[in-house]
């Protein structure tokens, strides 16, 4: 079970590549002299997305029967289940803060969100403390609107404190 779960994940991802793929090639994937033509960026994780799901493609072909299964001891030779109900609770522990993280972009914009959603995670799954989480993310949170509203001049979506510390 776990194995054709896989398959079918790697190719959804291989599809999902080929069509930002596609879409990108209607617009300029090159670079010019303003930067970044618009379909730069989704050309280039469209390819990584096709690369990514190919190599996993065979890297459940080669792990036939020493998948998963043999390393967390259960036993190899029966089918293997696709999540545990502690695998299940993990990645629902990251399912729940992303979508809090989408819902607040809609009235607050992606930069007090996404530095939230930093430090949550920082503290709730790396263990760090509140501090360092904290500085953690309002310095991405800093980098990211550098990188994208000042240099690449592409603005990210802006919420009511940007407007407050004047940052429109």
């Amino acid at each position: 079970m776990r194995r054709t779960v896989e398959i079918w994940t790697a190719v959804a991802a291989a599809l999902l590549g080929v069509v930002v793929v596609s879409e990108s090639l209607t617009h300029d994937i090159g670079w010019n002299e303003t930067g970044p033509g618009s379909g730069y960026f989704p050309f280039r994780i469209g390819v990584l997305l096709i690369g990514a799901a190919i190599i996993r493609l065979f890297q459940v072909r080669l792990t036939r029967g020493t998948g998963p299964a043999s390393h967390s001891g259960r036993d190899a030779s029966g089918p293997v289940s696709f999540v545990t109900r502690e695998e299940l609770g993990r990645s629902l522990s990251v399912l729940g803060p992303t979508i809090a993280l989408v819902a607040a972009m809609i009235p607050l914009g992606c930069y007090v969100p996404s530095a939230v959603y930093l430090a949550w995670m920082m503290r709730r799954h790396g263990g760090y403390g509140w501090l360092l989480s904290a500085a953690y993310g309002v310095a991405i949170a800093v980098a990211f609107f550098l990188v994208f509203d000042l240099w690449f001049r592409v603005p990210l979506a802006k919420g009511p404190i940007e407007a407050a510390l004047g940052l429109y």
